[in-house]
């Protein structure tokens, strides 16, 4: 997030609701790859903690309006994204919202989350 800017990437090809992402990367660098695994993706950069939370709380209150689904906000980073990442997860956490689900891995890790999620909702 540089100067209060945060991007989203779509997946293509995507007609259901997609999961929403938060990603924490410096940059935003690797938030393309996410997307690619089926994903809405905010990229926010490395922000302060106070703009990161917000963020999360912007993105939590409206997923509908980015395209993804309701389901908790999956929060990832790499570098010292990844940090970043688990602190707003544990705040939302400590809070009691929003619903977030901490992804570890980077892409590949959210890349593995979703095709196990997606295994539990075609069984």
């Amino acid at each position: 997030m540089r100067g209060g800017v945060a991007r989203v990437h779509w997946p293509s090809g995507q007609h259901a609701a997609a999961p929403l992402v938060l990603w924490f990367a410096p940059g935003g660098a690797g938030a393309e790859r996410v997307a690619g695994c089926g994903a809405v993706v905010i990229a926010a950069g490395v922000p302060a903690f106070p703009a990161a939370r917000a963020v999360l709380e912007w993105a939590a209150a409206h997923p509908r309006s980015l395209g993804a689904g309701s389901g908790p906000v999956l929060v990832a980073g790499e570098g010292p994204g990844a940090e970043l990442a688990a602190r707003v997860a544990k705040y939302a956490k400590e809070q009691g919202w929003p619903p977030v689900r901490e992804v570890d891995g980077g892409p590949r890790g959210i890349a593995a989350h979703l095709e196990q999620a997606k295994r539990i909702v075609e069984e």
